[in-house]
Order: C-alpha cells, then sequence, then structure tokens
C-alpha cells in the first residue's frame, strides 16, 4: 500500500439500514431506530478518520444507493439464506463471486466482512492480490450443542485454513466464537480480538431503576427481539403457563417482529393468556424504552437450535438495571454472568424457577440488580467497542504494508477522548458524545 495513495475499505456488513443510519451520521446523529450505536456507524466514524475510500454493502434486503465523494452504500440481499440446501450452497457461492469482483474493481486495500456473505474459504483469492481481509464475526460459527454435518465439516476445515492463513486479525463479539475459531484451527488461528456493543451514556438519560415490591408491583417479564421459534417465544409462553399458575399478577411484554408474531398471540388467546401474556409486535424506540424501563426481568431464551450472536437485549437488560435469565446458548452470558441467572437451554422447568425466586426472593433480586448496575460501565467503553478494535487492525495494516508512521494514530485519539470526556473506572475513555 502506497502511503499517499488513498486508503480504500470495503466493509460488507451484516443487515443494517446502512442509508438511514449515514443520513442520521452526516448530520451528526445516532440512527434513532437504535439503542446501541451500529456497527455501520462505527465504520462511518473509521473511515472518516482515516479519510478513506469507502464502500459498504449491507446485507439487508432494501433498494437504495448513496455514493458521495469517499462514502458508496449499496444493498445486496442474502435472500438464499432462506432457500433449499443446494441454493443455499450456490447463493454463497455467487454472493461471495461478486463480493471478490466488488473487492478488485473498486481496487480494495483492505476488506473488513462478516460472516453472512459467503463462505470464508472463498475469500482467500483476495490475499494473493495485495487485499488484507479482517473478519468480523458476530455469531457462532453453528449452534453450541449441535453437532455439524458431514459437509459442515468439511467447510469448517477449510474456513479453519483461511482463519490461520488468509487474514490479518479476528474480530468477534463473544468468547463462544473464539473458541470455535480455536477448535477448527487446532489453536493456530491469526491473533482475535473481542468487542462487545456500544452505548452512549445518554441511553440512561431518565432512566428509572426500579426495585420490585411483591405486595405492590405486578411483576412484569420483559422478551424483546425477533418473534421466531428458535428464540424461544414458545418456550416462554410454556413458562407463562406455569409462572401464572402460581404468580397471576405478572405480565409477559413480548416486543417485536418476525415471522411467528399472530401464531403466538393466537396461541396465548388459546391458552387463556392473552391479559398476561402479551404480544406487542414491533415497538418503536420510545415504546420499547419504556419497555425496558417498567420491566423487572429480561429474559433472552433463544433454544439450541440457533446461531446465536451476542443479543444486545442482554446488554440493554443490564444497562437499565435489570436480571437476565437465559442459558448458556446466549454467547452474551459470559460478560454478565452475575447480573443474570443461568439455566439449561431448552429447559421449561429451570425458565419457570429462576424467574419465580427473582420475583419472590427480594434479597436475590436486589443483588442481582446491584451486579446489573456494576457490570453496565463495559458497554459504554471505546477501547471495547467494535471501532476500536477493527481501527487498531486497520492501523496495524496500514503501518506494516506502508512502513509510514502518517497514518491516522488511535493512541493519539485515545488520548484525547480521554482529555475531553470522562473516564470509565477503568481509566479507558468512554465512548465521545455525538458529532
Amino acid at each position: 500500500m502506497n502511503s499517499d495513495k488513498q486508503l480504500r475499505i470495503l466493509y460488507s456488513s451484516g443487515p443494517v439500514d446502512a442509508t438511514s443510519v449515514y443520513m442520521h451520521w452526516v448530520l451528526g446523529q445516532d440512527d434513532p431506530s437504535h439503542f446501541a450505536i451500529t456497527y455501520a456507524q462505527n465504520f462511518y466514524e473509521l473511515a472518516s478518520k482515516l479519510n478513506a475510500k469507502s464502500w459498504l454493502i449491507s446485507s439487508r434486503d432494501k433498494q437504495g444507493l448513496i455514493q458521495d465523494k469517499n462514502f458508496k452504500i449499496e444493498f445486496r440481499s442474502l435472500k438464499h439464506h432462506f432457500r433449499s440446501s443446494i441454493a443455499y450452497f450456490a447463493g454463497q457461492s455467487w454472493s461471495g463471486l461478486r463480493l471478490i469482483i466488488s473487492a478488485f474493481l473498486f481496487r480494495t486495500d483492505i476488506l473488513i466482512a462478516t460472516q453472512d456473505r459467503t463462505f470464508w474459504f472463498l475469500l482467500s483469492i483476495l490475499p494473493l492480490f495485495g487485499i488484507k481481509i479482517i473478519p468480523t464475526i458476530h455469531c457462532t460459527l453453528w449452534p453450541k450443542y449441535k453437532r455439524p454435518t458431514v459437509v459442515q465439516k468439511i467447510i469448517h476445515k477449510l474456513n479453519g485454513w483461511f482463519f490461520q492463513y488468509g487474514c490479518v486479525e479476528i474480530c468477534v463479539v463473544s468468547e463462544d466464537i473464539r473458541d470455535q475459531i480455536v477448535k477448527i484451527t487446532n489453536g493456530r488461528s491469526r491473533p482475535i480480538r473481542t468487542f462487545v456493543p456500544t452505548y452512549r451514556e445518554e441511553f440512561l438519560d431518565d432512566i428509572k431503576i426500579r426495585s420490585y415490591d411483591a405486595d405492590v408491583d405486578t411483576f412484569k417479564v420483559l422478551f424483546a427481539g425477533r418473534v421466531e421459534t428458535s428464540k424461544g417465544v414458545y418456550l416462554l409462553l410454556e413458562v407463562a403457563k406455569k409462572f401464572i399458575a402460581v404468580q397471576p399478577n405478572c405480565i409477559f411484554n413480548v416486543c417485536g417482529t418476525g415471522g411467528e408474531v399472530e401464531k403466538l398471540k393466537a396461541a396465548a388467546l388459546e391458552a387463556g393468556l392473552a391479559k398476561h401474556f402479551v404480544v406487542h409486535g414491533h415497538c418503536k424506540r420510545d415504546k420499547l424504552r419504556q419497555m425496558y424501563e417498567t420491566s423487572h426481568v429480561v429474559v433472552v431464551p433463544t433454544t439450541k437450535d440457533f446461531v446465536e450472536g451476542f443479543n444486545k437485549v442482554v446488554a440493554e437488560g443490564v444497562i437499565v438495571g435489570r436480571p437476565i435469565v437465559t442459558s448458556s446458548v446466549c454467547p452474551a452470558l459470559s460478560v454478565v454472568r452475575d447480573a443474570a441467572v443461568e439455566v439449561t437451554p431448552d429447559d421449561v422447568e429451570e425458565y419457570f424457577k429462576a424467574i419465580l425466586r427473582l420475583a419472590t426472593d427480594k434479597d436475590f433480586y436486589a443483588q442481582k440488580q446491584k451486579n446489573a448496575m456494576a457490570l453496565r460501565k463495559q458497554f459504554f467503553s471505546y477501547s471495547k467497542s467494535w471501532q476500536a478494535q477493527v481501527g487498531s487492525v486497520v492501523q496495524k495494516i496500514c503501518r506494516d504494508t506502508s512502513g509510514s508512521s502518517d497514518t491516522f494514530d488511535f493512541d493519539s485519539y485515545r488520548r484525547e477522548l480521554a482529555s475531553r470526556t470522562s473516564l470509565t473506572t477503568d481509566s479507558e475513555p468512554v465512548l465521545p458524545h455525538k458529532r
């Protein structure tokens, strides 16, 4: 990479509305449809600091294109993910070929890629032409409790070769993903960095940290996310049936869109639980914030069939001071364990007992809530963000390939943040305020 040449970065992202995020970002705003700072916004910030020519390809199924002096944004949906196995493999191969062609046509220096777009091993051709690859992985490579098929094992073996030789460093959102990469590479992968979703401290503005008084309060349980079978919504309905039988002063709120919204409503109605098990569907930001604030427990009952990511609902529950009930299927458990009650995956009885204990054991509830308050600071730390971790790898690439010290200095940026913002208790600069 020539030091006097403008850096070119191609980012193949997940299914984000990247144009909406961009239009808010150029106005100095966060996209109001998200609580967390999106990875797309992290990318725009990073590319802007580096004065890089950038192209973001989102996997969201949407039309639209934005192009200005330094940014190009487009959508390429991945509909083949929901088709037959043959169509899926053909779609992944074609999608990967398109990405490779785009990388060549764009004269890409660095490709930052999520795992949805294609099989990792297909990208191995790019480093032969000097294109550096940074995988940024947001979901486990396979369901944690399911054994891969023969075909999947072959793909994992090929991907393992890529993680050893085809990329620069790897950025992951959980230790579960790290463990799987270590497994398929026999511990010989490229260096692995871990990031977490990050939030503005303004997220806490006017948030009321409520305690629970069993003699006065209606106990409220919150599920937020995709309303799908693999997300555990029917498991939660079974839990609600048992819980309401012994604790009738309660409400289970289900917030989110998905293919099972109407069927779940019908199932709750048929069970006679419509007043206690309320399926709200899509909730706008303000309503969802209210749901978090008025809840007492956040439940994340993802089943063993799902390839789970970090699940930001866990972070948001902790940020607002709510105990979490989930299983080890959810990788986010590892960073909020003290604020959570861990149960066996897919076990209705254990979910029921965990929620019942939080509803009836005042001291236990108070301790989990106190732990949540202590753990939330990590989600406001710049050094733990996607931008910081991916940015450090980009900086390393620039230094190694140009031999120049003229690239963007992230250490100086962190010191600048520290000089103009408050510090977290571990002396790490918090995320900057809005532009």
